[in-house]
């Protein structure tokens, strides 16, 4: 998620946002295949806000928000210009300490946005898998979202991330794809309120943990190389995973 979305208008890649680095350090290609490669490790400080991006080293511009403004990210990639795989989206807030370009996210976050299902920002979807289609973002581009109006001011890092919930003892278990924005919170109203329940990231997952790594059909599963899938790939016309099975990860939502 390379763009910034405020006063519905998207800021350039990374002008805002964290630039991470490419897995090919020495590749051409700009804002592509190389930069969305997944974290797999959820103890890993990539977590935070992408590979290599604990430090801003890109030095972005911070761009001032207000509370209960409607902010947005959008996906970086041209190749596959959506979120192609099904899964869960989340919004983060990590108020920074000091200078935002210093501080490695090591504080503690609050999540402002969980999305599972199906929504008004929703895509119709443009494929035969109806499995896919009962979460929320899948095929999305972009989305959407508010920072609550009670948001203490200050500066923050803002983190948009979308899970692929595999288990744990499939390929690699989930994929995370995560990127955050400098943003500077204004807040002209006297409902200032205390964000939370605040976690750490890393910390927030685990590998085996409800909603990240043993999620299974409750039906027909397929055997893949002697592992169980999440997802049975099932054939078009005869599926059987259910939404309403998904344990949306921990911690709850703070709507201010």
């Amino acid at each position: 998620f390379d763009r910034l979305m405020h006063n519905n208008t998207w800021s350039e890649p990374w002008e805002y946002i964290r630039k991470i680095s490419p897995q090919d350090s020495g590749s051409d290609i700009k804002y592509d295949y190389d930069y969305i490669i997944p974290v797999v490790d959820p103890s890993s400080i990539d977590l935070r806000c992408g590979r290599n991006a604990s430090a801003a080293w890109s030095n972005p511009k911070i761009a001032v928000i207000q509370a209960g403004d409607t902010v947005g990210f959008a996906v970086n990639t041209t190749r596959w210009p959506n979120l192609y795989h099904p899964g869960p989206a989340t919004a983060w807030l990590s108020k920074a300490p000091g200078s935002l370009n210093d501080y490695t996210g090591d504080g503690e976050w609050v999540k402002i946005l969980g999305v599972v299902g199906r929504t008004e920002q929703s895509e119709p979807p443009n494929d035969e898998y109806y499995w896919k289609h009962q979460w929320g973002t899948y095929q999305a581009k972009s989305w959407n979202f508010t920072i609550p109006a009670s948001t203490p001011p200050g500066d923050y890092l803002l983190r948009f991330e979308h899970i692929y919930p595999l288990p744990t003892n499939s390929l690699q278990g989930s994929q995370f794809y995560a990127n955050c924005a400098h943003v500077k919170i204004t807040n002209p109203s006297a409902n200032v309120g205390t964000p939370g329940p605040t976690v750490k990231i890393p910390g927030v997952y685990t590998f085996g943990q409800k909603g990240i790594g043993n999620l299974e059909p409750k039906q027909k599963r397929r055997k893949l190389t002697g592992r169980t899938e999440i997802y049975f790939y099932a054939d078009v016309g005869n599926e059987t995973y259910d939404i309403r099975d998904f344990v949306e990860p921990k911690p709850i939502v703070w709507t201010g």
